[in-house]
């Protein structure tokens, strides 16, 4: 089941997430080491709450 993440404020799904990373020196790349509450909206250019929601098989399939 794919899904995708909106605003809460205007459904744009233009979002961002404060997070922060790390190193993996094994695989030679940065990992994600944690997702932090505080969301941003960059279409309605305001701080927001993300909803997730599932999305339709054919949409999905669309995505690759």
């Amino acid at each position: 089941m794919a899904v995708d993440y909106i605003c809460d404020m205007c459904g744009g799904n233009t979002v961002t997430r404060d997070a922060w990373a790390e190193w993996d020196v094994a695989e030679q790349e940065w990992v994600l080491g944690a997702a932090y509450d505080y969301s941003f909206c960059h279409d309605c250019q305001e701080e927001t709450r993300l909803e997730e929601v599932v999305i339709a098989e054919s949409a999905a399939g669309d995505a690759d």
